[in-house]
């Protein structure tokens, strides 16, 4: 089996997950950034990973997943600052709209599993948060300190777990083409 993981990362915490999925897979691998990969086709599982924005992938990580995923067994792995932040009233909501954002992105591609990982808010995205008109908007982007450290040592081992349980299913479903 060869397995390909693949990653965007705009402030660093993605990409930490990537190395960490990488190194627990066994066998055939390789890993490259979402903008260097060519094709899926030699691949037989798929690891993808990305930051949210916006409650959705980053566009790169969205136009990747429709052009390339079809039919492909895949896993993927997000940083999300949203939980990194204490409960509040719209988190679980706006959590299950997030994971939702990020399934339709898959369209038939065989979704395996997917980690989700507090990251660290960026204090840029912070700052245009706290200026927007919504105030649940506004909230979150005041809750950026408690977004400080993330992902932390137990996210990252808990992303080599996520990996190795993926790694070990038998549930693939191989030759769709």
């Amino acid at each position: 089996m060869k397995t390909l993981v693949t990653y965007s990362s705009v402030t660093g915490n993605t990409e930490k997950l990537a190395f960490a999925i990488y190194d627990e897979i066994k066998g055939d691998k390789s890993i490259l950034k979402i903008s260097e990969v060519k094709s899926l086709n030699d691949y037989d599982l798929v690891f993808i990973g990305f930051p949210i924005y916006n409650f959705q992938p980053i566009p790169e990580a969205i136009t990747f997943m429709t052009r390339n995923t079809k039919r492909k067994n895949i896993a993927l792995f997000t940083t999300m600052s949203l939980i990194a932040v204490p409960k509040y009233d719209q988190r679980l909501e706006l959590y299950n709209t997030t994971i939702e954002n990020c399934k339709k992105f898959c369209g038939d591609a065989h979704l395996l599993g997917i980690f989700d990982c507090p990251g660290e808010l960026n204090e840029e995205t912070a700052n245009a948060l706290m200026m927007s008109d919504n105030p649940t908007l506004n909230v979150f982007g005041a809750l950026r300190p408690l977004t400080i450290g993330f992902p932390n040592e137990k996210n990252i081992a808990d992303a080599r777990l996520f990996a190795k349980e993926i790694g070990e299913r038998k549930n693939f479903v191989f030759n769709l083409g």
